[in-house]
C-alpha cells in the first residue's frame, strides 16, 4: 500500500512540473490617452515594451483641432524617420465625417492616433507636443511624456540561447595533478573510516555469533 501511495505522489509531482506554464511576455495592450480641452490624460503615460499608446481627441470645442507631434531630429519638421505626427485630429464627435460612402477612411482625416513601441531601442522616455489649432491657426502647445519600460519576462526569454547562438563559456584550466594531490587526504579519510566501520560491524557480528553458539552448546 505504501508503494502505491509513493508512486502516486511521484506521478503527481512529475505532472505538476510538466504543466507549469513557462514565463512569457505580457499580452500587448493599448493605453488610451484622452485629449481634452484642458489637458491630456494621462499626461505622463507609462507602458511596457510591446504596448502602444492610443490618443483620442475628446475636445468638442467648435473649430478646435489637435495634433500630436515629436521632432526627434530637431529640424522643425515632423517627417523624419523617428518623428511623430498624427496629422490634424478632429473631435471624436466628427468621426462620421472621416468615413466616406464606401466605409473607407478619408485620407488626412482622423480622430485618433496610435503608436506602437515594439523594439528594444524604443525603451526610454519621450517628450511630445500637443499642438492646438483654432480654425487652422496654432493657438497653444502643451508638452507631455511617454515612458516605455522593459518587459522583464521578455528579457528573461530573450537571454536564453541554443546551439550556435550561445557564446562559448570559457572554463579556466586546472592542474589535474595538483587537484588529485589536494583531494588525496580526504579520500584516504573516507576509505579508512569506511573500513573501520565495516570492521566494527563484523566484530560485533562475530561476538554475537560466538555467544549464540556457546548458549546452544550449553543447552546440549
Amino acid at each position: 500500500m505504501r508503494r502505491v501511495n509513493i508512486g502516486c505522489l511521484i506521478s503527481i509531482f512529475i505532472l505538476s512540473v510538466l504543466f507549469i506554464p513557462p514565463a512569457s511576455s505580457h499580452d500587448a495592450s493599448a493605453l488610451t490617452t484622452n485629449i481634452k480641452s484642458s489637458d491630456v490624460q494621462p499626461n505622463n503615460a507609462n507602458i511596457l515594451l510591446g504596448d502602444s499608446v492610443y490618443w483620442i481627441n475628446l475636445d468638442s470645442r467648435e473649430n478646435v483641432t489637435h495634433r500630436i507631434v515629436r521632432d526627434f531630429d530637431g529640424d522643425g519638421l515632423y517627417n523624419g524617420t523617428n518623428d511623430w505626427d498624427s496629422g490634424i485630429l478632429l473631435a471624436w464627435t466628427s468621426n462620421g465625417t472621416c468615413i466616406d460612402q464606401n466605409g473607407s477612411k478619408i485620407q488626412g482625416c482622423a480622430v485618433t492616433y496610435e503608436l506602437n513601441f515594439n523594439d528594444t531601442s524604443d525603451i526610454g522616455t519621450y517628450e511630445y507636443i500637443n499642438l492646438i489649432y483654432l480654425n487652422g491657426t496654432l493657438i497653444e502647445n502643451r508638452t507631455f511624456t511617454v515612458t516605455v519600460k522593459p518587459d522583464t519576462h521578455q528579457e528573461a526569454i530573450s537571454t536564453y540561447c541554443f546551439g550556435d547562438d550561445c557564446e562559448e563559456e570559457i572554463v579556466p584550466s586546472t592542474n589535474i595533478e595538483s587537484s588529485i594531490e589536494n583531494d588525496k587526504p580526504y579520500w584516504l579519510l573516507y576509505v579508512s573510516g569506511t573500513t573501520g566501520f565495516l570492521a566494527l560491524v563484523l566484530g560485533i557480528k562475530m561476538i554475537f555469533f560466538h555467544q549464540n553458539n556457546t548458549n546452544v552448546e550449553g543447552k546440549n
